[in-house]
């Protein structure tokens, strides 16, 4: 972050009644704890049907690692880009690595991780035959594949607006949900810059940071208690105020976020910068 986006951001806060310089200095540095491995997740180990005679040969241990299954798409990333970002991010429920080739990939995919109805991200899936204005057949790659937790699939192209008519993409989107769809996905869309902001990128990438902390139940609790007595839109920091872990309290905003518990008022803004949501008891189960 740059001083100028420093100064912006305190005279925010200043303004909206937080002066982060009156906090009291901590004597000792609070770090954040993880809830779990940096790469992979522990799940529980299964043991095979034994007797109980056979405790000796059972393992030490009642869980045991799983790394990050490598990305496998039909087709990789070029190895050199002009002005484009490449590289991997790893679904956080389904512990596998999915590629991107550039920055609005990178954002639909932290997007997409972000959002707890997404349990599966196929990057690169399999070409299909779509059917050209000549009656001929052609194959495309669509660039990702979303499934719902309802099973619903998406499929889903990533495109800037100024090259969509360089290789007319529009076209091929509505001609995929016309007539090639079947046994790939329910739907096809098309998304552009207008969808995918740096901004949106942002707050899902922050919410995926916090995901891998560990939750602390009674700064959730407060949080949750809090909002459920504002009505209307809020600041989040009438939330964290008062608070003596405010990292604690940033933790909890971001996860209740993710849960939908708290809607973000600006969605197309950085929460931080527009630090508004509101409280949705129809999330909570």
């Amino acid at each position: 972050m740059t001083r100028i986006r420093q100064i912006i951001r305190l005279m925010t806060e200043l303004d909206l009644g937080y002066d982060r310089t009156a906090l009291p200095k901590p004597a000792d540095t609070t770090y954040l704890p993880v809830s779990g491995p940096v790469a992979g997740k522990i799940v529980p180990f299964k043991l095979p049907d034994v007797d109980d005679d056979a405790d000796a040969e059972l393992p030490s241990l009642p869980f045991m690692w799983v790394p990050v299954e490598e990305p496998t798409p039909s087709r990789w990333y070029p190895a050199r880009t002009q002005g484009h970002s490449r590289g991997t991010i790893v679904h956080p429920k389904m512990n596998k690595a999915i590629t991107y080739s550039s920055t609005y990939e990178m954002n639909i995919l932290y997007m997409l991780s972000a959002c707890r109805d997404v349990v599966k991200i196929e990057d690169q899936p399999a070409s299909i035959y779509v059917t050209g204005r000549c009656g001929g057949k052609y194959q495309h790659t669509i660039d990702y594949r979303a499934e719902l937790a309802s099973g619903y699939r998406i499929g889903i192209a990533v495109r800037p607006t100024w090259l969509i008519e360089k290789d007319d993409l529009h076209e091929t989107v509505e001609r995929i949900n016309a007539g090639s769809l079947q046994n790939f996905a329910d739907e096809a869309i098309l998304m552009t810059e207008r969808e995918i902001t740096n901004d949106r990128g942002w707050n899902a990438k922050t919410i995926l940071h916090y995901l891998l902390t560990e939750d602390d139940e009674l700064t959730m609790s407060r949080m949750l208690n809090l909002a459920s007595r504002i009505s209307g839109t809020f600041s989040i920091y009438d939330l964290i105020r008062g608070t003596n872990q405010p990292a604690l309290a940033w933790a909890a905003v971001f996860k209740l976020i993710y849960r939908g518990i708290l809607v973000p008022a600006h969605p197309d803004r950085k929460i931080v910068d527009k630090p508004f949501v509101s409280f949705s008891p129809l999330a909570i189960h």
